[in-house]
């Protein structure tokens, strides 16, 4: 049995998340979609919650930022992508 990569999306725009997930579904079907979430807040809890292999993370949260979330995980045993349409983040992310 094939293990599908599971993945969790973080973003705080509904139509972005709904994006990414059919653009995943479409062009990568081995990577299956376990969550969504808009907040940092949501994403540290579905992080902890669904465990998943792949975190695609936006930079800019309602309440926050994806670096905030990154820093008040206790561990990352997971890959990150980040998205956002902020350049000036790419060189810290």
């Amino acid at each position: 049995m094939i293990h599908a990569i599971t993945t969790f999306i973080i973003d705080d725009e509904f139509q972005s998340r709904n994006f990414l997930h059919k653009m995943l579904q479409q062009y990568f079907p081995e990577l299956e979609v376990i969550g969504e979430a808009s907040s940092v807040k949501d994403g540290l809890k579905g992080i902890i919650e669904c465990k998943p292999d792949i975190v695609f993370l936006d930079i800019q949260l309602q309440d926050g930022t994806g670096f905030d979330l990154l820093g008040r995980l206790p561990k990352m045993d997971f890959a990150i992508i980040f998205i956002t349409a902020y350049d000036q983040y790419a060189i810290k992310a």
